[in-house]
């Protein structure tokens, strides 16, 4: 049993250590050598001008308006600020933040790593209703 185990694994050392033999794509000095750590470019386009999806900007801190859309006690809420970006915010004082209120909330970047539901992790640090 020792030797087949032996043999297995010497057997797939000598694949992968064969399998980049014979190519010279590789290499710095053969035609056709690009970089793997090249970043991608846009003809014409500078840096900050390229494109980015939506999901790029980091999120808002300070205070947002917006409308709680997972309520309660807490230490979790959702919450879609006025501009569209939803949040999971964490607090852990226990606020009792209804479902559907308009609100204005406070936010902070959080350090702490918990699933809070779908959206941006942010700490809620403060939270008033907008009458």
């Amino acid at each position: 049993m020792r030797r087949l185990i032996v043999a297995t694994a010497a057997a797939l050392l000598a694949g992968l250590l064969s399998s980049g033999c014979g190519t010279t794509a590789d290499t710095p000095n053969s035609p056709g050598f690009s970089p793997s750590f090249a970043p991608p470019t846009t003809p014409g386009a500078e840096p900050s001008e390229i494109p980015r999806e939506p999901g790029d900007k980091p999120p808002v801190t300070g205070w947002v308006t917006g409308s709680v859309t997972r309520g309660g006690q807490g230490p979790c809420y959702g919450f879609t600020a006025d501009d569209g970006t939803k949040y999971a915010l964490y607090n852990a004082d226990g606020l009792d933040l209804p479902q559907g209120a308009r609100m204005k909330v406070q936010l902070e970047t959080t350090l702490i790593r918990i699933y809070c539901g779908p959206g941006h992790l942010m700490a809620m640090t403060a939270a008033e209703p907008i009458k």
